[in-house]
């Protein structure tokens, strides 16, 4: 196939080596648009057994080729697109390769001098990178001769109807015109480039000021990441370093219509390798609820303007370049990973953090592998999974990382028993039952990872999962799998090892267990461990009724929480959820969530996702 050619905001970008190519608003489309009347993705070029083909997405504003409306247009010779209405940043031009090519290496005539303009021309954008706002610079002198053809201009123009063909977008008759402002002054509503469109989820780009200096000069140089602002449900991105204001007021450079918005309620400050934000209200600025007077920031930021739970939300996120974005993901798991461990009267979750608390009682005892035990663990193993999260400290958002625990297999299509403080770790009545200081988020959503039955170690994370049920006072909670490990939808219905469910009704000290799970004695949980033991004692828990709670000798460690305690039929009996020591004692002793006490939970979680 051969390759395309595309001219669009003072850029040549050549498309080969790929099937479709997108265009449109999004950051991440192959051809960025500016116009705020582009759809997120509005277009596509679609290579076909006959050539390139541009394809409409079904775009609310349409998609236009030399001003007719196509649904599907091949690309057999150079054509200007518009994609919506006539606006700076909506045109491109597509030529195949060989034509440009051709009329690249051709040579052109001197261009004639150009007409004295009667009024002052519009200022120029151009854009420096595909995923950067324009900026209004000088138009550029006249092309010399010398010139390679090969350079593109500043921008082409808009396409104009023909004459006599009334365009879709011109007013209605009788309405006047509103004349052009002058170079470099702001629109009088509310800013960007174009205005909202009503109806339609546009991102407002916004262009840069024009630095100052001599004509000519380029813009100031950027000291920090670009900004992504989102407010009222639109995107405004700016270049690095743009000073910002918000407010109703229409000279705002970010325009808030919601009355708990001041006139001028905030600034946004570029200082060297980040943004500061800066409260103008007597209203107030919020961050989790707490008034923010001056914070400075250099990753994703959450406000609300007025009111700390009812006022307009302000969404501030620097934009960095994948790599460095990888790179400080990677510096944040590695050092600042969350334990998620505390509580009182000596009592520790399970679920196991970076920071590595664990209690080392001894080695895993070594499992029997002889007659039918054998098929009975292995058949537990299989339905053990292990589960990750990524949250945040609720007291500090800014302390943020990774957690895991374990989780049992209960249906085949992806149901899921666990802890609740793995799961939900808001959940109502944990912060009661084990204190409150460690407290962490609800992460998005839960990764989970299948056994490997070769190497007794957990597969990359498969798939992910949201919570169905979930109770604090018994610690238990339900989740159901429903996409792949990236979001995806899931590739047909699953078919997933199960670990049946026994009772706990009848258990006597005395009796064996087992304890599956992925703890973090194990390589950070790299590996699935078996301990064995008996169950020392069957409790009575006072809020939750007698046989509630087995203790057991065999070894538990943080990252066991929400994992299996089968029988010697390898029926599930329990849930692994906490270690208790006795107040001036090292001696301590995992306690098991009764399998009885949690079928109440399991039953509604079943009924909610049949």
């Amino acid at each position: 196939m051969s390759a395309l050619v595309v001219e669009v905001d003072g850029r040549v970008l050549r498309l080969e080596g790929k099937q479709v190519y997108r265009i449109g608003r999004a950051i991440e489309a192959d051809v960025v648009l500016t116009a705020g009347s582009v759809s997120r993705q509005h277009a596509e070029l679609q290579a076909s057994d006959y050539g390139w083909v541009l394809v409409d997405n079904g775009s609310q504003f349409g998609t236009y080729v030399d001003d007719e409306r196509v649904t599907e247009y091949p690309i057999e010779r150079r054509v200007t697109v518009r994609c919506g209405p006539p606006a700076p940043g909506a045109t491109l031009a597509i030529i195949p390769a060989e034509e440009y090519d051709v009329a690249a290496a051709t040579p052109v005539a001197p261009a004639a001098p150009p007409a004295t303009p009667s009024s002052p021309a519009a200022p120029s954008y151009v854009v420096d990178e595909a995923t950067r706002p324009p900026f209004p610079v000088a138009p550029a002198p006249s092309m010399p001769p010398s010139m390679p053809p090969s350079m593109p201009p500043s921008m082409p123009p808009p396409a104009t109807p023909p004459m006599g063909t009334p365009s879709p977008w011109a007013p209605p008759a009788g309405v006047p015109v509103p004349s052009a402002p002058a170079p470099g002054a702001r629109p009088a509503a509310a800013p960007g480039l174009p205005p909202a469109i009503s109806g339609n989820d546009a991102t407002q780009i916004l262009a840069m000021p024009r630095p100052s200096g001599p004509p000519g000069a380029g813009p100031a140089p950027r000291t920090g990441p670009d900004l992504l602002l989102v407010a009222e449900g639109r995107e405004h991105r700016f270049r690095h370093p743009t000073p910002i204001t918000v407010g109703r007021r229409s000279d705002c450079t970010v325009v808030i219509g919601d009355p708990a918005c001041s006139r001028v309620h905030g600034r946004i400050d570029p200082v060297p390798g980040g943004w500061t934000y800066t409260n103008l209200s007597n209203e107030g600025t919020f961050h989790d609820g707490r008034r923010v007077t001056t914070t400075r920031f250099d990753e994703r930021l959450g406000l609300r303007l007025g009111h700390p739970v009812a006022g307009p939300e302000l969404t501030l996120v620097p934009i960095l370049s994948a790599a460095e974005e990888e790179r400080r993901i990677a510096r944040r798991r590695l050092g600042r990973r969350l334990a998620i461990l505390g509580g009182i009267a000596a009592a520790l979750l399970l679920v196991a953090g970076a920071i590595g608390v664990a209690f080392l009682v001894g080695r895993d005892e070594p499992v029997r592998r002889d007659g039918g035990g054998t098929d009975v663990l292995e058949a537990a193993k299989a339905a053990t999974v292990k589960i990750t999260a990524d949250s945040h400290s609720l007291d500090d958002p800014s302390s943020t990382g990774t957690y895991h625990g374990s989780g049992s297999i209960i249906r085949s299509d992806g149901l899921i028993l666990t802890n609740a403080h793995v799961a939900e770790p808001e959940a109502p009545g944990l912060a009661e039952k084990y204190g409150d200081e460690v407290r962490i988020a609800n992460p998005d959503y839960l990764l989970i990872s299948l056994t490997d039955g070769m190497t007794d170690t957990n597969a990359p994370a498969a798939y992910r999962a949201r919570v169905v049920e979930a109770d604090g006072n018994l610690d238990a909670a339900v989740v159901q799998i429903y996409a792949q490990a990236d979001g995806k939808p899931l590739d047909g219905k699953l078919d997933l090892p199960t670990v049946p469910i026994g009772s706990s009704g009848d258990l006597r000290a005395g009796d064996s267990v087992k304890v599956l799970g992925f703890p973090a004695v194990a390589g950070d949980g790299k590996s699935i461990t078996v301990t064995t033991g008996v169950i020392s004692t069957v409790l009575d828990d006072p809020d939750l009724g007698p046989r509630s709670e087995l203790d057991t000798d065999a070894r538990i460690a943080p990252g066991n929480s929400g994992g299996m305690a089968i029988n010697e039929d390898g029926e599930l009996i329990g849930i692994p959820t906490s270690l208790f020591a006795d107040e001036g004692s090292t001696v301590t002793s995992g306690r098991i969530r009764s399998i009885d006490t949690v079928k109440d939970l399991i039953e509604k979680a079943e009924a909610e996702t049949d």
